[in-house]
């Protein structure tokens, strides 16, 4: 299993995030658990392209997302939010 690292950036993101959508705050942290511990079924994990190309995003919601980018042995979350806004 992974080991989980959280960017500054994206603890600054995650808690405007959390600010302004608290009903996600529980379902945010269950997806970027999933993504650590493998469990990726329903989480529409998708390789990013362009100038975001080698990093991942997994779906929170229909409209909010988290990316993230994969090493051999952690996971490094580098934001959360719309997904207009984190692409």
């Amino acid at each position: 299993m992974r080991r989980k690292f959280l960017t500054p950036g994206f603890l600054r993101a995650l808690a405007s995030f959390v600010d302004k959508h608290p009903e996600f705050a529980t379902k945010a942290e269950e997806v970027a658990n999933r993504i650590v511990t493998g469990e990726h079924a329903g989480l529409r994990i998708h390789a990013l392209r362009g100038p975001l190309k080698g990093l991942y995003a997994a779906r929170i919601s229909q409209a909010y997302r988290i990316v993230f980018a994969l090493e051999s042995d952690r996971v490094i979350f580098l934001d959360i939010g719309a997904h207009d806004d984190v692409y």
